[in-house]
């Protein structure tokens, strides 16, 4: 038969999930991190800027000349910023994206916890958010590759035979990967959102198509890539290796991939409906956040399961390519 013509063994999603809940039990200690993290953001004073975004919202405010269905539109958009601001808090930016450590509470609006309401500490000055922003940012990104890395030990034993160094660049490396993300989303996401938006003034179904295939290229774009962390940390290479690494290794395993994708936001997102049902002022927050920090960390060492098993695979590929070779 033709070698060509073989279907190529397929990663088992469902085993490398439930090998991720299994590691988790003999690694607890990794739940530090996320119930640490939303536990924080749960009691410490909050850092808001609801002074500062109505300054600059009022700057926006339609001319006297505006229709009145403008003015209602804007009435009505500010009111929401508004609200939002008064009850957003810049430590938020602690949970970096896309390497991170999980919070349920760092998208939740809140103002009280079970003991009351928060305290808060007013940046009105725009220098003093920006540090702020930048120093929660960095510290978040740090951390969250720290996690990541220690994610990662239950699984690959060899990562724990690294030496300072090595282990210093991969960290690093990590780190970097939060301010590569958003760098390449601004560049994509403004002449994107510009093509919808002009599509969708021609008429709504073209924005709406646009939009849809817009969506459609970008995953098959960045599915590939999504396990270039785990290139940088198993692999022991940097940045843009891992990236064409995880490219090059998942490719052939796309099917599969999707389906370990799927299954994982979708455990997190039925999970996360439950978790989040609790009010912030509720003693049951802390089920919540445990019940969270549980499932998010399982799937992240799920993930590397799931890797190890494509990087298998591959090998034995290509070993079974080379002795067909040197067999002719």
């Amino acid at each position: 038969m033709d070698s060509r013509f073989v279907l190529r063994k397929q990663p088992n999603v469902f085993s490398a999930i439930a090998s991720g809940f299994k590691s988790l039990g003999s690694h607890l200690y990794l739940l530090l991190f996320p119930l640490g993290l939303d536990l924080l953001l749960l009691f410490a004073p909050r850092y808001t800027i609801s002074t500062l975004a109505a300054r600059y919202l009022a700057l926006f405010d339609p001319l006297t000349e505006a229709s009145a269905e403008l003015k209602q539109l804007w009435t009505d958009l500010s009111a929401s910023l508004d609200t939002f601001f008064q009850s957003y808090s810049l430590s938020s930016a602690l949970r970096s994206y896309p390497l991170g450590i999980p919070s349920l509470l760092s998208s939740r609006v809140f103002m009280e916890n079970p003991f009351g309401k928060l305290g808060e500490v007013p940046v009105t000055a725009e220098g003093k958010a920006l540090v702020f922003l930048l120093l929660f940012g960095t510290v978040g990104a740090l951390l969250g590759a720290l996690y990541f890395y220690l994610c990662g030990l239950p699984t690959y034993l060899e990562v724990q035979k690294q030496g300072l160094k090595p282990t210093l660049r991969a960290l690093l490396n990590l780190a970097l990967l939060p301010v590569l993300f958003w760098a390449v989303l601004l560049m994509i996401a403004v002449p994107v959102s510009l093509a919808v938006s002009l599509l969708s003034l021609l008429h709504p179904f073209l924005g709406l198509l646009a939009y849809f295939f817009a969506a459609m290229v970008l995953i098959s774009m960045f599915l590939p890539a999504l396990f270039a962390p785990h290139a940088v940390l198993i692999l022991n290479q940097n940045l843009w290796q891992g990236i064409r690494t995880s490219i090059r290794l998942l490719r052939p395993y796309y099917s599969a991939t999707s389906l370990f994708v799927i299954l994982a936001v979708l455990i997190s997102y039925l999970t996360n409906l439950l978790w989040q049902s609790p009010g912030t002022d509720s003693p049951m927050v802390y089920v919540g956040i445990f019940g969270h920090a549980l499932v998010s960390s399982a799937l992240i060492i799920a993930s590397f399961h799931y890797f190890l098993r494509v990087l298998q695979l591959t090998q034995e590929n290509e070993l079974s390519k080379q002795t067909q070779e040197s067999s002719l």
